[in-house]
């Protein structure tokens, strides 16, 4: 049977959150697709920093160098323990509010009405359909990371890493991708680490040998505050790479769906939330106290050919492969209940016709990132215009209002702090970043497609 939500909590009427039922209820009715409700607390971690920590991290030493030591080591932080807040938001409406909603769509429809509802889920798809040729972008970028002096531009990357997810994306549900996400967070774990330790590594040498290289000069090129000559729009539009490195606060609901215990997911957020804020903080600071502001865009850029840049290289590849899937997943369902609703709950194994709608999906999704990834080749100009346009309303602005309004229609008082701080997310900083950082973004990639 499907799971409904009361629409505005308190009119009775309901609304589907899956598609259609797919069959009869009788014996003979096809297999369904069982969605596991097993995953544990570590699970929704491990998917959380998978979907989360990764490529954005390698572009915050750039943003840092831009912003300089006070500003970029606040932003790492504040940035972090807002996304923190607003991860809980949603917990709390999930746990205490509105325990049937399992997407931003459902607590939209519930709390604001069927046109916000609507507009919400158009919004949360293209934000997922925007981040995959990021993603996809990194993966290949991250491949010929890896493989340095392989005689092959970057579209020839980026066709040879959709290839490689065609299979991997045939897993249909979060749970089956947590072990894998797992995986992918330690790998990035461990290539921050290889990648931070070869940088300062390098800079040390190049001080020690007389500072003629590029290297120690650019162990000069730090500052306090921006760089003398830094315009506040230039500066501004650094801070969106931050808000993005944090951003997967539109599949919580479905993460927490899968839950066996949602109301654990707290220490979910807490413990995924907490390693990247330190790893971020981190790595923002190593990476550009190893380069100053010759720190690249994409921190492998800056390393030197060799064993441990490939080595980067393949663990970033592994990392970049499952972010995508995992932020893939809901996406696909999503479209697969519009499209082919008859058997977005029939099981692969049992019903191949299934299989073969989610393989049509999957593929196609596929081929339309590399266009949007061949289209905006500048990783963090790209990085930078999500975090402003998309991640933005997704991490501030949504939860705040739904917190907001659930609270109103349950007949509860939000407290002084959540009302304080949910003003400064929804009057402050969604416009403030989907206006002039957006404008930012726009104009930095002109400039670079000019500059080309």
């Amino acid at each position: 049977m499907q799971q409904r939500v009361k629409k505005g909590g308190a009119t009775g009427e309901t609304t589907s959150l899956t598609a259609p039922d797919s069959g009869s209820e009788s014996g003979d009715a096809p297999p369904v697709l069982q969605v596991a409700r097993e995953s544990l607390w570590y699970h929704s971690a491990f998917l959380i920093c998978a979907e989360v920590m990764g490529m954005g991290l390698l572009g915050l030493p750039h943003a840092m160098a831009q912003l300089g030591w006070v500003v970029g080591l606040s932003a790492a932080v504040i940035f972090g323990i807002t996304a923190v807040y607003s991860m809980l938001l949603l917990s709390r409406i999930k746990n205490e509010l509105l325990p049937s909603a399992e997407s931003y769509a459902d607590i939209a429809l519930a709390t604001v009405g069927p046109m916000f509802g609507a507009f919400t889920r158009v919004a949360v798809l293209l934000s997922w359909a925007s981040l995959l040729p990021y993603f996809l972008l990194a993966c290949a970028k991250s491949m010929a990371t890896a493989a340095p002096s392989a005689p092959l531009q970057l579209w020839h990357w980026t066709v040879l890493a959709a290839a490689l997810l065609v299979g991997p994306l045939q897993l249909r549900t979060l749970h089956q991708i947590s072990w894998l996400s797992l995986a992918s967070s330690v790998a990035v774990l461990v290539a921050v680490v290889i990648l931070v330790a070869t940088l300062l590594r390098g800079a040390a040498t190049a001080g020690g040998a007389g500072g003629n290289g590029s290297s120690a000069t650019s162990l000069h090129s730090h500052t306090m505050w921006p760089p003398p000559g830094s315009h506040f729009l230039d500066s501004f539009g650094y801070f969106s790479s931050f808000v993005f490195a944090y951003n997967g606060h539109s599949v919580v609901l479905e993460i927490m769906r899968e839950m066996h215990e949602p109301r654990t997911f707290p220490y979910a957020v807490l413990s995924a939330n907490g390693l990247m804020i330190t790893v971020y903080t981190a790595t923002s600071a190593l990476g550009y106290a190893a380069l100053g502001r010759d720190v690249a865009g994409f921190l492998p850029d800056s390393m030197e050919a060799g064993a441990a840049k490939s080595a980067v290289g393949c663990l970033l590849t592994l990392h970049t492969a499952v972010a995508y899937m995992v932020v893939a997943q809901p996406l696909h369902r999503a479209l697969h209940g519009f499209l082919f609703p008859l058997t977005v709950e029939q099981a692969s194994s049992a019903e191949p016709k299934a299989a073969a709608h989610w393989l049509l999906i999957s593929a196609s999704q596929l081929a339309i990132s590399f266009v949007l990834a061949a289209a905006v080749p500048f990783f963090d100009d790209l990085q930078s215009l999500l975090g402003a346009l998309t991640c933005a309303p997704i991490v501030y602005g949504f939860p705040a209002l739904f917190f907001v309004r659930a609270k109103a229609l349950h007949g509860l008082p939000v407290p002084m702090a959540d009302g304080f701080l949910c003003a400064l997310f929804l009057g402050v900083l969604t416009p403030l970043f989907m206006v002039v950082g957006t404008f930012v973004a726009v104009r930095s990639i002109i400039a670079d497609w000019q500059a080309t």
